[in-house]
């Protein structure tokens, strides 16, 4: 924005001066209001990455399908699909499946709620008697496992380990 200046009042090297400071400062103005502030993009990014996840915690669980994965609802004693397989390692026919413990569904279960379906054991490298051997066929039935983690309880469990 140019200033007007009457010469007859102020020298050349004076008006010099002024014209610049004005032209500097109107540049320093819009090169401030063209870069937006970080902690807005900061929240853009937090926004996007906690609604899907809030969305998907709230959203109801569908019926359990061949190739899902689900997880242990607790400790449970289940039956291995092939016992003999692990007659060597100590396995009866039981294991027991932890909490949390990954399990892919290999046979769709049955239209009744509550019949028993096969999954295997995944997410485990060792094999530790009497827990679940890894990769071993497993009958489960729907109450022993849950298909999505609640994240409002994870993120609960995950502040009280953190300030033990």
């Amino acid at each position: 924005m140019p200033v007007i200046i009457s010469r007859s009042r102020l020298n050349s090297s004076s008006s010099t001066f002024i014209n610049r400071a004005v032209t500097d400062s109107a540049g320093n103005e819009e090169t401030a209001q063209s870069w937006p502030p970080l902690w807005s993009i900061g929240v853009a990014i937090a926004v996007m990455l906690i609604v899907p996840a809030i969305l998907y915690s709230m959203a109801p669980e569908g019926p359990i399908r061949e190739g899902d994965t689900v997880f242990g609802s607790g400790r449970h004693m289940v039956v291995l699909a092939h016992p003999t397989d692990y007659e060597r390692a100590g396995y009866e026919n039981t294991c027991v499946l932890e909490f949390r413990d990954p399990l892919l569904v290999m046979s769709r279960p049955a239209e009744p709620s509550a019949a028993p379906f096969r999954a295997q054991i995944q997410g485990k490298t060792k094999l530790e008697f009497p827990f679940c051997p890894p990769q071993a066929e497993v009958i489960l039935k729907p109450y022993q496992v849950f298909q999505k983690p609640n994240l409002l309880t994870d993120l609960k469990d995950s502040l009280i380990e953190i300030f033990r």
